[in-house]
């Protein structure tokens, strides 16, 4: 099923800066805008807005729907591969940026292994000599997946009256593509392949009165 347009800026609120605004944009006028269009709809800064339609363009996200004949004339795109609601972390050559290429190891490592492992295990066995994973981005990434779900935690022992380190287990059963979970800064959790937030941390009310 589509998701309205509305539903999608609730459900991206996790992390709406001047780039989500922009994917947000995009995915709602998809088969037609401009530059000029997206800043009406986000105002965002004419700089944000060519440097990202421009990563966008070498990534394939977006492509070219008109030859500009004159200077005045608005240079036209569309869209032609959704990604969902959160917006592509793109660096300049549109290429993903390290840290989802990270996440996407971790992800298809976890389930590879298929039995326990602690952070930095997965840390180690996810990492390549061109890119290594920090064991504190596996430990992020696990504790979050852990409170959406997809991870438990293992059951403590304890060796020599100490607490072992913690262990995790990924459950097959919430596998829900091959595209990773994302991890919002704001305590979310989208998943791509569900083109959903699955988790989002409540926010405590007495915090405003």
């Amino acid at each position: 099923m589509r998701t309205s347009r509305h539903a999608t800026r609730m459900e991206s609120a996790g992390g709406r800066g001047a780039f989500q605004r922009i994917w947000d944009a995009i995915r709602a006028r998809r088969d037609d805008f401009t530059m000029l269009l997206i800043h009406s709809d986000t105002l965002a800064t004419e700089g944000a807005i060519g440097h990202y339609l421009n990563a966008l363009a070498l990534g394939g996200y977006i492509e070219r729907i008109n030859q500009r004949t004159s200077y005045a004339e608005q240079q036209r795109f569309r869209l032609v591969k959704d990604t969902g609601i959160e917006y592509p972390r793109l660096d300049a050559k549109g290429q993903p940026i390290a840290r989802d290429l990270c996440t996407e190891a971790l992800w298809r490592t976890m389930r590879i292994v298929g039995g326990e492992f602690s952070t930095r295990e997965l840390a180690a066995m996810a990492s390549t000599p061109e890119r290594p994973i920090a064991h504190s981005t596996a430990s992020l990434y696990i504790g979050q997946l852990v409170k959406a779900g997809y991870v438990i935690k293992a059951k403590a022992t304890r060796v020599a009256g100490k607490r072992s380190t913690p262990r995790y287990r990924f459950l097959p059963q919430r596998y829900s593509g091959p595209r990773p979970p994302v991890v919002g800064r704001n305590a979310y959790v989208y998943d791509p392949n569900l083109d959903k937030v699955v988790w989002q941390e409540e926010m405590n009310h007495d915090d405003h009165l």
